[in-house]
């Protein structure tokens, strides 16, 4: 009972690990470290660069919430036309504006029209669980999730859009869906697909069993830093970023804390 009880204690107290917090850590590190500063990743204001983010996940997910005989470039063109943020204000310029709106359609048009045929079974859901080798509960958003092929054994396949493919992010992001995966979904990814959704960039990685230590020593290093930089955060934040924690903000949160892979079910059209 009492090494129950310690367990239990021990997970309460374990650091959690948000993707997106993560994200936001990496794309702009260690930029001031004097004593009591803000986390530099976590601002105070919506910036256009989150606008974007938010704009290009609702497509993606407008997309594969189609059926593959329905998805085409001019479904794609209308999911953008309603859900592409009307607030310019937050961009340099008008034209930065529109320009930035056309650079991101062309672009994520081209990876979707790739990719109109696959079936996902996750869409961007969030998952949380405890994984036992950082001593840290981690949060995890997945965008899109689908298998190789049509058995349960099949390879799966996780994909990430962003706004920036800043090397390390993609970095950060291929540690924490190693681990994850390995952990939550009971086997590692056969593929991670990251696209740049500014730059039209693909970068394809395929994990082997040895990332998962060099994953979870990553994570480790990020954990101790983390609750540091959050402390000044926590003190100086006034507005929740659109595009972080939300997944959407429609779907629902899983969190298998229980022994076992989570299922991985079709999404139905």
């Amino acid at each position: 009972m009492k090494g129950g009880a310690a367990s239990v204690a021990a997970k309460a107290a374990a650091v959690v690990i948000e993707d997106y917090k993560l994200e936001e850590l990496l794309r702009r590190p260690f930029r001031n470290n004097e004593p009591g500063a803000d986390y530099p990743g976590l601002c105070t204001d919506i910036t256009w660069r989150q606008i974007v983010q938010y704009s290009a996940s609702h497509i993606v997910n407008d997309y594969f919430s189609l059926t593959p005989e329905q998805r085409s470039a001019e479904a794609i063109d209308k999911s953008a036309h309603r859900r592409w943020s009307n607030r310019a204000y937050k961009f340099e310029s008008a034209d930065h504006y529109h320009y930035i709106r056309n650079v991101t359609v062309s672009n994520v048009t081209r990876f979707l029209s790739e990719d109109r045929d696959i079936v996902p079974l996750v869409l961007f859901e969030s998952f949380r669980r405890h994984i036992p080798s950082v001593n840290s509960d981690i949060s995890f958003i997945t965008q899109v999730l689908y298998r190789t092929g049509s058995g349960k054994e099949s390879p799966y396949v996780i994909q990430k859009y962003l706004v920036d493919d800043d090397p390390g992010v993609i970095a950060g992001f291929r540690h924490i869906a190693v681990l994850f995966g390995s952990e939550a979904f009971g086997s590692l990814p056969g593929r991670i697909e990251v696209f740049g959704v500014l730059s039209g960039n693909r970068y394809v990685f395929r994990p082997q069993p040895e990332e998962i230590a060099k994953a979870a020593d990553y994570i480790r290093l990020l954990r101790d830093y983390m609750p540091r930089a959050e402390t000044g955060a926590r003190a100086g934040r006034s507005h929740t970023s659109i595009c972080g924690k939300c997944a959407l903000r429609n779907k629902g949160v899983r969190s298998p804390e229980h022994a076992g892979p989570a299922p991985l079910r079709r999404v139905v059209h």
